[in-house]
């Protein structure tokens, strides 16, 4: 008799775009959060109209993810403690919606937004 193979190969590929959403998702619910620190188009993303999601960098390898992330604080939030909860809050958003490890999380504070930079 003749054996039909009834394997399927799926794969599913992840916009890195998509991990960026993720990312400033968590970022937007932790207290003490500006931002992200804002970066300039490259003329790639002003060419063919990209979303760009500032200062976030991704690095996929496998099924590991690692990511670096400039952040802008509040006035008065404790960078220390507030970068503590963007890393857990990321790794555990990221892991649950995505399914995949989370090598690290690198948090550069790049700036602290006032009151007087609102005018």
């Amino acid at each position: 008799m003749n054996k039909k193979n009834d394997t399927v190969e799926k794969s599913l590929h992840i916009s890195q775009d998509v991990i960026a959403q993720i990312i400033i998702n968590c970022i937007s619910e932790i207290d003490g959060v500006y931002s992200v620190a804002p970066v300039m188009k490259t003329p790639r993303q002003i060419w063919l109209k990209q979303e760009n999601f500032g200062n976030i960098r991704i690095g996929l390898v496998d099924d590991v993810i690692s990511v670096t992330i400039g952040i802008i604080l509040e006035s008065g939030s404790k960078a220390v403690s507030t970068s503590e909860m963007i890393q857990e809050k990321i790794k555990s958003s990221i892991q649950n919606m995505l399914g995949l490890m989370v090598a690290r999380v690198n948090i550069n504070v790049c700036g602290v937004h006032t009151a007087a930079d609102k005018a």
